[in-house]
């Protein structure tokens, strides 16, 4: 149509108080005439949240920029219609295209998704957790659910648990990633994320045992379940694997490469291939066990290595990343370039590798000890 002013109308029926809600809707007014039609935005405010300002802005109100976005949304969209050749008419005006909600379960999507990516047994828990957060939250029942202000709900919800802004970067970094392939699949319009902004946190220092700490776990005198603990998180602390990592090697991963032997394969996580010179120390445990290590899930593992350090007189509280930070620091304090080191970690990135080096401040101490003439 051609000849209409748009609008917004709010409060029409003037029942707005400080303590009382007028609605917000759009008024499209066929210019020169009494003709209109009004479209409801959905939004209701009180006398105080209405402003004017830019034909429409939402003021005094805990969300009010989304609800202000929101509003502008529908505005557009019914600008755009009622200016198209579909509209031939006003009547026509609240029948503006509107995307089809989507019924599908977010919950259900994102359960399905996570069954046929075969994930590890990591990754599965923090992708299930996830999945509790959201079924808790409630208010994602359908994919129809996924708004901007629902967005700003759950980050509210997760806050109230998570104190690590890693963490909270990490549960909505996975929930974008469910979006978009929702998107994909045609299930949703929009993802929310796109207006969200997502601030990835600070990493927490990372734990490493200094080689002192090392060789007071390999001078304790295990038993029973720890000799085999201790094992483990040494052969760890000497080839830099993750737990994963750990629990898939075997004799086929060993190779002889001119008169050494390395370790060659690819990491489960990330499929990023690594190799590392096997050390006497790590195959010192292989050949205990015949290259067939003691098999224990990760949970277990790290509560045993919390009980090894403590008997070994290590003030610190290791797990078995610990271990994988540990050969790094190692690699790097032997003045092992960081991109031999980042190889051998097989980190897709050496901007990870580098957190290493930061930690160590090992460039600082060095580059200011010429200071002394050193």
């Amino acid at each position: 149509m051609k000849n209409i002013s748009i609008r917004y109308l709010f409060d029409k029926r003037n029942i707005a108080s400080l303590t009382k809600q007028g609605l917000l809707q759009i008024e499209v007014r066929k210019i020169g005439t009494s003709e209109k039609a009004l479209v409801s935005t959905g939004i209701k405010l009180y006398k105080n949240q209405f402003s004017k300002n830019n034909g429409f802005t939402c003021k005094n109100h805990n969300k009010a920029p989304a609800i202000t976005k929101r509003a502008r949304d529908v505005f557009n969209q019914v600008e755009a219609f009622a200016l198209s050749e579909k509209c031939t008419d006003l009547s026509k005006v609240k029948n503006y295209k509107v995307p089809k909600p989507s019924t599908y379960s977010v919950v259900e999507f994102v359960k399905e998704r996570l069954r046929k990516s075969n994930p590890t047994e990591s990754v599965l828990k923090h992708h299930n957790v996830l999945i509790n957060k959201i079924d808790q939250f409630g208010k994602f029942k359908t994919f129809s659910d996924l708004t901007y202000i629902n967005l700003l709900d759950f980050d509210s919800y997760l806050r109230k648990t998570i104190n690590s802004s890693t963490l909270l970067y990490k549960r909505h970094s996975t929930f974008r990633k469910y979006i978009q392939e929702a998107i994909k699949l045609d299930l949703c319009q929009k993802n929310p994320y796109d207006d969200f902004e997502l601030k990835k946190g600070h990493d927490k220092e990372r734990v490493f045992l200094t080689e002192e700490e090392i060789k007071k776990i390999q001078d304790y005198n295990a038993a029973g379940k720890l000799y085999h603990i201790k094992d483990l998180f040494i052969l760890q602390c000497f080839t830099g694997l993750s737990y994963v990592d750990l629990m898939n090697l075997n004799r086929n991963s060993i190779e002889k490469m001119g008169e050494y032997k390395v370790i060659r394969s690819n990491r489960v996580k990330t499929d990023g291939s690594f190799i590392t010179l096997l050390l006497p120390e790590a195959e010192d445990v292989l050949k205990r066990y015949n290259y067939r290590l003691p098999r224990i899930s990760n949970q277990k593992y790290n509560d045993y290595l919390k009980l090894l350090a403590e008997v070994a007189g290590v003030r610190k509280n290791i797990t078995s990343h610990v271990a994988r930070h540990t050969f790094a620091t190692y690699l790097l304090n032997k003045d092992v370039p960081i991109e031999t080191v980042s190889r051998a970690l097989g980190h897709t990135d050496i901007s990870t590798t580098k957190i290493y080096a930061k930690m160590l401040g090992k460039k600082v101490v060095n580059d200011m000890a010429k200071l002394l003439g050193k």
